[in-house]
């Protein structure tokens, strides 16, 4: 119901437009500033061709004759900000609005269409909306509705556009809309227009790395600003207008007063104006007009009735109202505040006032220069000031305000508010000519939520320590009362009364209160927390006569003991020798920090792990890519730290690219770990010109550190510490690894040989500054054939482990060599000297080598032919054979056919052991 209310009535404000406007007015541009555009024809569209900035409201509407083709190459790339509101509305064919309007970067919405600054209602043929330079939204909520073949709604995040205002979305889920973002891993900031364009950040890890003047850039050009975020002159960006120049307040642009006077403007006070501001009084002059002082000149408004931020801001100059001020505010985030900007200038109501059903106003401190109420015509020929069904409404005007109130008639009505004490209504009542009755201010019917009444108690309470504190409280001598004790852990900075009632995001926790029957009552609180602060009551019942009394709110404070950890929201490696720390402290601890305690260590890599792998063989290219996950971490702060923030505004911007947002997890807390028992031994030590070990010592208040002389390529880890003036926290954890050095890792060579056999001898230094520990070397080698020619040629390689520094190596057999030495490092594949040429020469050799060799080669030869002579000389034996005397020799010069050593061996008996006697 509330939908089709909603539409009802953008449908009725929209038409309302079309009829305001009839006829669309002739466009003004001038230097690419225009006015507020009424566009409902073609030819009217086009006039926007030239604008870079709409000063007021962009209308597109009720194209309804117009087809897909009429849009083809139909855009306004000039455009980048419109300082009011935009409606799209009916127009047909129209299928991509990021066509028409691609770099539309800002919609400052200083005038709103019921509450919203972007509006696309009831477009048949929208596929999309595609803004995708949309950056922010100043004020104002986004409503998309009745687009029924649009996809790509809810994937944009809007709450980071336009933070902290409502945004009413249609989204129709056909099968056709099925297409997941794919821009990061983070779901924080994995949104998108389309398949093709995601979406820009102005904050948090995916923020647009801009120069400080800019609101958003090219990703290719810092300088190239998509919007400014301070001032504007001629289409560049600076701190301030240069002298000469006037600043148009709506958006903070230089102009001339040339260009202040074409917009139907003056000058005044430095700063280009339309109307002249209360109290002032416009007046020409001789070079064109100024404002005037003037002290009777008022505004007079009629009736006004406050139902959205539009209708306040239409009263934004009433002082004097000419009949009756009616306020009805749905919930509208921030409304409170556009009602003290807006409605503070009131003055006088002529009739009466009427507020009701707006449940986010818990004062009417709005109406802070409120002096009369006339109550010439009255709210049903009676009342003056009604209100009622204001649920959380605790207080009336400001003090002043009651007490200069001048009524003429008439009386007041409340009912229906809870938490408006009778005390409060008391306070204003009686500045009325006519007292109120029963029926106008029932009883009962007002503060009836329990804080109304109070009852002395002497309430005290004595802190015990960090976790607990004693409540004692006297007790009433009726002993019927039942007691109840009401305690809350106030948020941070809290400035406004706090009461049980009061609509917030802390809990109040009941504690039921024994019976009392002696005269001091006591009530011990533990489980509280350290170092913060607590509101405390007393709350009495009687069951007799049904009265429910409390007693007075009292504040204190737990003890801080030992601090919480620090939380470490950025670690983040801005070079290859520099470390950026950022953290937050918890927020009970804040303001007691004085100092904090910061140890950074190396994470070496020793000599033998890297042995243990041959980095020759096992090679993983994909080892040496940039992972910036590894350079930047980034974590969200827990609640207990910082609060939630809708727009990513908990993250700071200034990190390495492509680094993740991810949600923090204790791991303390989840597995009960002892934590808080650590031994901090630190050192300050270091290898070369580098850190090794670091303890530092920052004074506070801070929440940023810069790390420098840090090794490149390496990993450290950092503990970082909250401490009081008393002790320190337990140690928060991070490491990171700095980035590439350019220019490092390339080793020397020392010395080359190279003969006539393919041998190739090399020797080299290891490079004097490296990106993380060397875990190779190549030795590349091209017998050079053709000099010219040898880039275009593949050279013989050979791989060794890191701790050998020379090689010799058997390549093809060549007059000339051109080699080089690369060295492989954790931080680079590859890192290599450059080409060194070695011709190979050939030695001439002396003619006393020749002398010495002939002499060489004829001690050879003797040597052996003596050898050979020693060798064949008659060797004598004195063995004797047994003869066979069945043999008998035909001729002694020949050896027999036949000899028994034919069938058995030969038996010999030496001489030394035959007796001859």
């Amino acid at each position: 119901m509330a939908k089709k209310t909603l539409g009802w009535l953008i449908t009725i404000a929209t038409l309302n437009l079309c009829m305001g406007y009839g006829i669309a007015p002739k466009s003004f541009e001038y230097h690419g500033i225009c006015k507020s555009m009424f566009c409902n024809s073609m030819e009217a569209l086009n006039r926007l061709k030239n604008c870079t900035v709409v000063l007021g409201n962009l209308h597109v509407l009720l194209l309804e004759k117009t087809r897909r083709e009429h849009f083809t190459n139909v855009s306004f790339p000039k455009l980048k900000e419109i300082t009011g509101f935009l409606v799209v509305y009916r127009v047909r064919g129209l299928e991509n609005l990021g066509q028409l309007f691609p770099n539309l970067a800002r919609i400052r919405g200083a005038q709103l269409l019921y509450n919203y600054a972007l509006i696309v209602y009831d477009m048949p043929n929208l596929k999309e909306i595609g803004l995708y330079s949309l950056l922010k939204i100043d004020r104002g909520g986004v409503i998309i509705w009745t687009v029924s073949q649009a996809c790509f709604i809810d994937t944009v995040d809007w709450k980071s556009i336009a933070p902290g205002s409502r945004h009413v979305l249609s989204v129709d889920r056909h099968a056709h809309c099925y297409i997941h973002c794919t821009c990061s891993r983070n779901a924080l900031t994995n949104h998108c227009w389309n398949n093709r364009k995601c979406q820009r950040y102005l904050e948090g890890p995916e923020g647009e790395k801009c120069k400080s003047q800019c609101l958003g850039c090219r990703k290719t050009n810092s300088s190239d600003c998509s919007v400014c975020r301070h001032y504007t002159f001629r289409g560049q960006c600076v701190s301030e207008c240069p002298n000469g120049t006037v600043v148009l307040p709506v958006n903070e642009y230089c102009l001339s007063n040339d260009e202040c006077n074409k917009l139907d403007g003056w000058s005044w006070n430095n700063t280009c104006i339309f109307e002249c501001p209360l109290y002032y009084v416009k007046e020409k002059t001789a070079n064109g007009f100024t404002c005037r002082w003037c002290k009777n000149c008022t505004e007079t408004c009629g009736s006004q009735f406050i139902r959205s931020i539009e209708t306040i801001q239409a009263a934004r100059r009433c002082v004097y109202i000419n009949g009756s001020l009616t306020i009805h505010i749905s919930s509208i985030p921030e409304i409170v505040q556009e009602l003290r900007t807006f409605l503070s200038v009131v003055q006088e109501v002529s009739d009466y006032i009427v507020i009701y059903g707006s449940i986010a106003i818990t004062s009417l401190d709005f109406l802070s220069s409120l002096k009369r109420i006339g109550g010439r015509n009255l709210q049903k020929g009676k009342y003056s000031l009604v209100i009622y069904d204001m649920r959380n409404l605790q207080t009336l005007f400001l003090s002043n305000v009651t007490e200069n109130l001048k009524v003429d008639h008439g009386t007041v009505n409340f009912y229906g508010n809870p938490m408006l004490c009778a005390s409060q209504i008391e306070k204003v009542q009686m500045k009325f000519p006519t007292q109120p009755n029963e029926i106008d201010v029932p009883q009962g019917m007002n503060g009836y939520s329990g804080g109304c009444k109070e009852v002395s108690l002497g309430l005290q309470v004595r802190v015990l320590n960090e976790t607990s504190a004693l409540v004692m409280f006297s007790p009433i001598a009726d002993t019927d009362v039942h007691y109840s004790l009401l305690y809350v852990k106030l948020p941070q900075s809290v400035h406004e009364t706090f009461v049980p009632e009061t609509c917030s995001e802390s809990e109040w926790f009941a504690v039921d209160v024994p019976p009392v029957f002696s005269q001091l009552g006591m009530v011990q609180l533990s489980s509280l927390h350290p170092a913060s602060s607590y509101a405390i009551c007393i709350e009495t019942y009687d069951p007799i006569h049904r009265n429910l009394a409390r007693s007075t709110i009292l504040s204190f404070k737990t003890l801080v003991g030992k601090p919480e950890p620090p939380f470490i929201s950025e670690l983040v490696a801005s070079s290859s020798d520099v470390v950026v720390i950022r953290w937050v402290d918890h927020k009970n601890y804040r303001s007691h920090i004085s100092h904090y305690e910061l140890d950074v260590n190396l994470i070496d890599i020793h000599s033998k792990d890297i042995l243990a792998r041959d980095h020759c063989v096992n090679k993983d290219e994909s080892y040496y890519e940039i992972d910036f996950t590894r350079h930047a971490v980034v974590l969200k702060p827990p609640p207990s730290y910082e609060k939630g923030c809708e727009s990513m505004c908990g993250v700071l911007s200034s990190v390495t690219e492509g680094a993740m947002t991810e949600e923090h997890f204790e791991v303390c807390n989840k597995y009960d770990l002892e934590c808080g028992l650590e031994t901090n031994i630190r050192s300050n030590k270091s290898f070369g010109k580098y850190v090794q070990s670091l303890a530092i010592d920052i004074k506070g208040p801070r929440n940023d550190f810069q790390i420098g002389g840090l090794a490149p390529f390496r990993d450290y880890k950092f503990k970082l510490r909250a401490c009081t003036e008393h002790s320190c926290s337990r140690s928060a954890r991070g490491a990171v690894r700095t980035l590439r050095k350019h220019g490092a890792d390339i080793p020397s060579i020392t010395f080359i040989e190279a003969n006539l056999t393919g041998y190739v001898t090399v020797y080299w230094k290891p490079p004097l500054l490296t990106n993380g520990p060397i875990l190779s070397y190549t030795i590349e080698v091209l017998p050079s054939i053709i000099l010219n020619d040898f880039n275009n040629l593949l050279p013989q390689v050979w791989c060794i482990s890191n701790n050998t520094t020379s090689l010799t190596v058997k390549s093809e057999k060549a007059m000339k060599y051109i080699i080089r030495v690369c060295t492989t490092t954790l931080g680079s594949s590859k890192s290599c000297t450059g080409w060194k040429k070695i011709y190979v020469t050939i030695k001439r050799i002396p003619t006393w080598w020749w002398t010495g060799i002939l002499f060489g080669v004829i001690l050879y030869f003797v040597s052996t032919l003596v050898g050979w002579l020693y060798k064949n000389r008659r060797n004598y034996i004195d063995m004797i054979p047994l003869l066979d005397n069945r043999l008998s020799y035909g001729n002694e010069t020949e050896p027999p056919s036949f000899m028994l050593t034919d069938l058995a061996p030969i038996y010999s008996i030496p001489l030394r052991d035959t007796h001859l006697d």
